[in-house]
């Protein structure tokens, strides 16, 4: 089936400009992605591997999910770990529910297209706009020479989505602005071109702990894989004594009594979030 998705009309000459959006019933086409660096932890499975399960299991369209290597290497990475992180991330990806019978799993540097459709829509983007990412703001701030693919990377990852003309997209709360992009691109596109692609929507559980799992040493930040302390996250692969042990170094405050209030207690709040999905509670 990829095959037959990446071979799209993309560049058709039989497609007319458009002087107004035209209504088309799009077939449903998920689509999401991981990079495969690092060891899957909790804030992966609760806020995107476990809904993508979800949806596969329970979807009346087409997933798609890809280990993004492309994404990976907008960071300097080993090739040797950068292989065996693929070959991993896949196999995790399987342990924990994705069934490759019922979706489609590929690696994103094996579908050459993706970086040629990202060229293309980076003729269609500005500068000015990718300046206004926070998340480039925020990896750049220790980097002394800045990648231009960590500045580019959102262009990839709209072409990502549009590719497979995707319908859906599951994102977390600070992936919304990357998705606006794809949408913009989408109408520039096909007020140019004709229309081509659909204007994908985001999937975000706004109500749900799982898109808000924080850092056990630094709780005002996201759970990440790349963090230097190893003790700042849960992994998948972690042994119960391990997790006990991250748990009780976890930073909390000096108040004893358990209240949820995220702003003030963010430390003794994110230990409620991850407690409560753990156990299936809201």
């Amino acid at each position: 089936m990829l095959k037959n998705v990446v071979k799209s009309q993309l560049f058709s000459s039989t497609s007319r400009r458009c002087c107004s959006n035209k209504v088309r019933n799009w077939p449903k086409i998920i689509f999401s992605g991981i990079q495969p660096t690092g060891t899957l932890h909790l804030g992966n499975y609760f806020g995107a591997v476990d809904k993508w399960k979800q949806l596969v299991d329970c979807s009346d369209g087409d997933v798609i999910l890809s280990v993004v290597d492309l994404h990976a290497i907008t960071l300097p990475q080993d090739p040797k770990h950068l292989h065996s992180g693929i070959l991993h991330m896949t196999a995790s990806l399987v342990a924990c529910g994705i069934d490759p019978e019922k979706c489609i799993l590929f690696q994103q540097s094996k579908v050459p297209q993706h970086a040629l459709f990202g060229w293309v829509l980076g003729t269609l983007t500005t500068m000015t706009r990718l300046y206004h990412f926070p998340q480039y703001k925020e990896k750049t701030e220790t980097l002394k020479d800045i990648p231009l693919g960590l500045f580019t990377y959102p262009v990839l990852q709209a072409a990502d989505i549009l590719l497979y003309k995707s319908t859906q997209v599951p994102i977390g709360g600070d992936q919304v602005q990357h998705l606006h992009l794809a949408q913009h691109l989408v109408h520039t596109f096909n007020n140019k071109y004709g229309v081509t692609f659909p204007i994908p929507e985001y999937i975000v559980e706004a109500h749900s702990g799982a898109g808000r799992i924080k850092s056990l040493r630094e709780p005002e930040k996201k759970m990440s894989k790349s963090h230097a302390d190893p003790k700042s996250r849960i992994e998948i692969t972690d042994t119960p004594e391990q997790i006990l042990s991250k748990i009780k170094k976890a930073v909390t405050d000096f108040t004893s009594s358990v209240k949820y209030d995220p702003e003030n207690r963010p430390g003794v709040s994110n230990l409620i979030d991850i407690h409560a999905l753990a156990v299936g509670q809201n």
